[in-house]
C-alpha cells in the first residue's frame, strides 16, 4: 500500500500484496508463501538468535504480516531479589550465544545494537535449553550448556518440507538458496526443483543439531503484575452512534507502548492512518475486540493483556514475550467493505 517498511521483499507472482502495518496478527501456515525474498548471508549469521526469542521447542516461529521492527526498548528494573538468583516467574534479561558442538559461534545477541533477550522465566516463552538452565543462575553469571535438538530448534520434521509452484519463486533461484519468508524474515531453503514444482524446507536451519548455549544473566527482577483483561479508557468522546461491525474497513491512528516500562515501540502518526478489516483476524485479538467497542471519532487507550496480543512469542525484537500492551487509538473512519 505504499507505506514505508524496513525491508524490501520480492512478492511472489500472483500472490496478494501484504500490509506493512505494525500491529498484526499471526498469519497461519497456509498463507505462508505470500512474500519471499533472498535471505542475505549477514542476516543468516544472526538468524539463530532472532528465531530463538519466544520460540518453544520444535515449533515454527509465527509469521507476522508486515511487523515493523524498531529497536527494542530495555526494561526498567522492578524489585530485584536480594540474592540476585533467577527463579521461575522472574523477568529475565539475558545475553545468548549459540555455538556448534565444536564451540564455534553461530549467532549471538552481542552484536551491533542488539539487545538482550527479555522474557519471563518458567512461562515457556523460550526453548527449554534456555528456560531450564536460567533458573538458579545469579545476576552476572555466565555458563555454557550442551543442548540437544529437542531442547533447542527441534528435530528435522518431514512435514515441514512444502511444495509450491516453481513460478512463485524469485527469478533465478537455485537449489540450496536460502529464502526469507514474510516480513519477519523466516529462513527457508530450496531443496528441490522438479517439473515446475519447488520443495521448500521450512525446518529451522539448526533443527536436528546438537548445540551449545552460552547464557549470561544480565538481570532478574520481579515481574510486574499481569493485566487480567482488556481495558478501554476513553480520552475523547466520539459520535456515540457509529460503531464498526465485523467486515468493516476501519481507519485509525495509534501509538503503542509496553506497559512494563511505558516505552513506545511504534506509532502511525508519522506514517499516516492504518486501515484494516475489523473482525477478520488481520490484527491482534485485543485490537479486533477493543476497536469494535469504539465509535467514530473516539480516542481511547486500549490496555491489552499479553494473551490478546503477542503472548509468550513476542514480536521480533520489538515486543518481548509475555508483554502487556497499551495503545492510544483514534478511530478516524469506518467504511463498509465492498
Amino acid at each position: 500500500d505504499g507505506r514505508r517498511t524496513p525491508h524490501t521483499y520480492c512478492t511472489l507472482v500472483g500472490m496478494p500484496p501484504r500490509t506493512t502495518a505494525p500491529i498484526i496478527a499471526v498469519a497461519f501456515f497456509a498463507s505462508f508463501i505470500a512474500v519471499i525474498s533472498y535471505y542475505s548471508a549477514s542476516a543468516h549469521n544472526n538468524m539463530g538468535t532472532a528465531i530463538a526469542r519466544g520460540m518453544p521447542s520444535a515449533s515454527l516461529r509465527p509469521i507476522f504480516r508486515g511487523a515493523r521492527l524498531n529497536s527494542l526498548c530495555t526494561s526498567r528494573p522492578t524489585a530485584v531479589f536480594a540474592d540476585g538468583v533467577a527463579v521461575d516467574g522472574d523477568r529475565i534479561k539475558l545475553h545468548l550465544r549459540i555455538l556448534d558442538e565444536e564451540g564455534s559461534e553461530i549467532s549471538t545477541t552481542k552484536v551491533g545494537e542488539a539487545q538482550p533477550l527479555i522474557f519471563t522465566a518458567g512461562q515457556n516463552a523460550m526453548m527449554p535449553g534456555i528456560d531450564n538452565n536460567i533458573v538458579g543462575m545469579k545476576v552476572g553469571d555466565t555458563k555454557t550448556v550442551d543442548v540437544e535438538p529437542k531442547d533447542a530448534f527441534g528435530e528435522v520434521d518431514e512435514e515441514r518440507f512444502v511444495k509450491i509452484p516453481s513460478d512463485k519463486l524469485p527469478e533465478g533461484t537455485e537449489i540450496g538458496a536460502v529464502l526469507r519468508l514474510g516480513p519477519q524474515g523466516f529462513p527457508v531453503r530450496l531443496t528441490e526443483l522438479v517439473d515446475g514444482e519447488a520443495t521448500l524446507d521450512m525446518n529451522h536451519p539448526l533443527a536436528g543439531k546438537n548445540l551449545k548455549f552460552e547464557l549470561e544473566l544480565i538481570d532478574a527482577t520481579e515481574a510486574p503484575p499481569a493485566l487480567k483483561e482488556l481495558e478501554l479508557e476513553t480520552l475523547t468522546e466520539g459520535d456515540g452512534e457509529t460503531f464498526p461491525k465485523a467486515g468493516d474497513v476501519v481507519s485509525v491512528h495509534y501509538s503503542g507502548r509496553l506497559i512494563e516500562n511505558g516505552l513506545q515501540f511504534d506509532s502511525s502518526l508519522e506514517r499516516g492512518p492504518f486501515e484494516f478489516i475489523i473482525g477478520a483476524g488481520q490484527v491482534i485479538q485485543g485490537w479486533d475486540e477493543g476497536v469494535m467497542k469504539m465509535c467514530k471519532g473516539q480516542k481511547a487507550i486500549l490496555r491489552i493483556p499479553s494473551e490478546m496480543g503477542y503472548g509468550q512469542v513476542g514480536a521480533g525484537g520489538v515486543i518481548p514475550p509475555g508483554s502487556d500492551l497499551e495503545f492510544t487509538v483514534e478511530l478516524l473512519d469506518i467504511k463498509a467493505r465492498e
